[in-house]
This record gives C-alpha cells, sequence and structure tokens, in this order.
C-alpha cells in the first residue's frame, strides 16, 4: 500500500510545528538594539559636543539683515518712548502711551493703549506687567495677551512678577507702605503686608520666586549719617502661615553692614542675590522656613549695572586701574564664578539671555558667552541696537530699532 503524505490524508493531517528557535537568539536580539542605540546615543553626544566646540569657538565681527519688520509695534511714539524687555523669546516695547509683544520673528502678538505717566515693565517666564509708578494703573500679560488689568488702592511704588503670573505691589499712603499680590487675570489676591517707614525703612527692591510663594525685599533705613540695609524673605505658602501676620521667614541686617542694597533677585525657587555697593550676596532657599547665605563676592571697584537670567547674574564693575575701564563679573546662581572679562565700550544697554551676555550702544554690539568668552564685537553705522534676542541656534538674532524690528545672522 502506497503511504500519502499527511497533507492528503483528511483524518491524518498533521500540524507542522516551526522549528524550535536556539536558546540565546531573544537576548542576542535585544543585546543588538541596546548596541546600536547606544552608538546613536554617543553618536548624538559627539556631534553635540562638536557643534558645542564650534560655536565656542566662534567670533563674528559682521552681520547678516535676514529680515525686516517695519513699524510693526504701536507702543507708543517716539517722543513718549519708554523701554524694551526681553519676553518670552521676544521683545516687549512700552511707552506712555502703550506697549506691544513682538516674537522672535518680529511680528506683533499683542498690542495695548494706556495713558501712564511713569509706566515700569517686569517679566519672569511667559509673563509680564506693566504699573504706573506714582499712579494707580496695572496691567498683566501672558505670551499671547492682557490677561487682566488692576487699579491699586494706593500709589505704586515698586511691583514685581512671578512666572506663574502672581504680582506683587508695593504702595505708599505716605504713612507707610502696603504690599499687595494680584494673580493674572488681574483679580486681587487676600493679602496685605503693612511696613511702617520709620520701622522697617524704605523698600528698594523686591523679587518673586518663580511660582510667586516667595518674596525677597531689600529694605534701607538712615540713622544718623549711618546706611543700614536689611533684607527680608517672605513665604506666602502655607508654610507662611507659621511665621508672623507679615510672613516673615529670614532676615539679614549684618551682612550689609554700612553698605546700601540696591538690588534683589530671585533665579530660582532655591537660590536668590542681593547686591549691594560693593558686592553680592547669595542665598538659598532650599529651606523655605530658614533662608541662609551661601555665598558671598566683595568688589573693590564700583557695580555700575546688574543683569540675571535663570541661571546667572552678571555685574559690570567700573575698573579704577586697569587698560580698560570695565570688567564683566558673571557667577552662577549658587555664588560659583562663572567667568570674567573686560572691555571699553561706552555702553547703554546691558541684558543676559539665558547664557548670552548683551553689551551695547547705539551702534556697537559685544556678546559674551556665561563663561566670559567674547562671541561677537558688531559695529555698525545701519543698525539701532535697543534691544538684542537670541532667535535660533546658528547666531541668529533680533534687533529692536525703536519701532522697528530687524533680523540678522553673524558671519
Amino acid at each position: 500500500m502506497a503511504l500519502r503524505s499527511g497533507h492528503e490524508s483528511g483524518n491524518m493531517t498533521q500540524k507542522v510545528r516551526p522549528a524550535a528557535r536556539p536558546q540565546g537568539d531573544e537576548p542576542k536580539k535585544k543585546g543588538s538594539k541596546l548596541k546600536l542605540v547606544l552608538i546613536v546615543l554617543a553618536a548624538i553626544a559627539i556631534l553635540s559636543g562638536g557643534i558645542y566646540i564650534y560655536m565656542g569657538s566662534l567670533h563674528s565681527t559682521d552681520y547678516d539683515i535676514v529680515w525686516e519688520k517695519r513699524s510693526q509695534s504701536t507702543g507708543g511714539s517716539a517722543g513718549a518712548f519708554k523701554g524694551y524687555e526681553l519676553f518670552s523669546g521676544g521683545i516687549i516695547n512700552y511707552s506712555k502711551d502703550g506697549a506691544s509683544y513682538a516674537d522672535k520673528d518680529g511680528d506683533a502678538v499683542w498690542e495695548r493703549s494706556y495713558q501712564m505717566n511713569s509706566p515700569r515693565a517686569v517679566v519672569s517666564g511667559d509673563y509680564a506687567a506693566i504699573a504706573d509708578i506714582g499712579g494707580t494703573s496695572l496691567y498683566i500679560f501672558d505670551d499671547s495677551t492682557n490677561t487682566g488689568q488692576a487699579q491699586a488702592s494706593y500709589p505704586i511704588n515698586d511691583i514685581t512678577i512671578s512666572s506663574e503670573g502672581v504680582v506683587y505691589l508695593v504702595v505708599s499712603d505716605g504713612s507707610a507702605e502696603y504690599l499687595n499680590a494680584y494673580r493674572a487675570d488681574g483679580s486681587p489676591i487676600e493679602l496685605e503686608v503693612k511696613s511702617l517707614i520709620t520701622g522697617d525703612g524704605y523698600p528698594i527692591d523686591m523679587a518673586a520666586s518663580p511660582s510667586g510663594s516667595q518674596l525677597i525685599t531689600a529694605y534701607v533705613t538712615i540713622d544718623g549719617s549711618e546706611v543700614k540695609s536689611q533684607v527680608i524673605f517672605r513665604n506666602f505658602d502655607e508654610i507662611g502661615q507659621n511665621a508672623d501676620s507679615r510672613r516673615i521667614v529670614g532676615g539679614f541686617i549684618d551682612e550689609f553692614a554700612g553698605k546700601y542694597v540696591g538690588r534683589v533677585n530671585f533665579s530660582s525657587e532655591d537660590y536668590s542675590q542681593a547686591f549691594f555697593d560693593g558686592g553680592i550676596v547669595f542665598f538659598s532657599t532650599k529651606v523655605l522656613t530658614s533662608p541662609e547665605v551661601i555665598g558671598r563676592a566683595d568688589f573693590d571697584d564700583e557695580i555700575v549695572s546688574i543683569a540675571c537670567s535663570d541661571k546667572y547674574c552678571a555685574v559690570i564693575l567700573e575698573e579704577q586701574t586697569g587698560e580698560q575701564p570695565y570688567r564683566l563679573m558673571i557667577f552662577n546662581a549658587d555664588g560659583g564664578v562663572s567667568g570674567e572679562a573686560s572691555f571699553d565700550l561706552q555702553y547703554t544697554g546691558f541684558d543676559m539671555d539665558g547664557g548670552s551676555v548683551y553689551i551695547y550702544n547705539e551702534s556697537e554690539l559685544l556678546i559674551f558667552s556665561a563663561k566670559g568668552k567674547e562671541r561677537a564685537h558688531i559695529v555698525s553705522d545701519e543698525l539701532n541696537f535697543s534691544k538684542i534676542v537670541k532667535t535660533g541656534l546658528f547666531s541668529e538674532y533680533m534687533i529692536a530699532d525703536g519701532n522697528d524690528y530687524i533680523g540678522i545672522k553673524l558671519r
């Protein structure tokens, strides 16, 4: 009898099973995939490192204009012009008559008309606020619109804003200073902190942490011929409820004996700084109930300008000796020295944008890295360097020139 194969016999059909995979194939495949991923990551790291080294070695002395946006901003007439602020990758142009925000392409995102005698703009993250110093008007913005407005109960002396849109105002009735707070939509936060000028001193400057829950304020009093400064930390979160009615969680006086504190800054929730005539004191608020001094820098030369970003703080010192009149000092937020450089440009503007430092006047621009390396020195008879912001990875910037915006690429 002839034998038939299984697939020819209906009752005796057998399933053909795949051959057993040799042990060890699956781990080999997984190992190969992991090896490929590691190779790709290594290649990316090498490429990124190469780009970083290459960019760090560049020094530009010329530029190309790549686009122009003329008269896109209506932030007031030239006669009423007030100033600019770097904001959310673009620039705010503000005046007594109104304000506008242009994005990195020079396009107007929002415009707002108002009437102020002495406008002051402050920015943090994607929020900005403009207040009438000596008046009562307050306008709050994000990176897309005017989110709110408010009227203070007394004339405004100072303003700060957090990256969450919380606004703090110092207002005065003539005999006392009051701290008021507002949400991004302009609604008031139930908070009123009173300070007597004769007791606490006059509030010179204040800054909010990114979340808005912490506030650092510099106060100054005159005792005879002696200047007395103190720096006060407040916490308006749950932790601050356990403090006194003014939410004070820390105060520093001895560190500033005989000194004038003119500027304070919050770099992050953990680090802040106080700038005085002769140096900087660096603070940590990692322990929210107990701010502490973690560093100090003292200078023999006078601080003439201050600029900060979220990672760095920089000062320009007017040197008494040396061939060049100015020295740039750049610090990490916790007080470590990042870099320094000397220069002789008679400047009118000084800004930090991330890890870049801009020093400029109407026709000349210096750009330094956070390490103090000079990246560019541009002299132009066609550009007016009113403000500058980096808009691209490869040396691309936007220049504010009055109410106009110009995109340039360094070469």
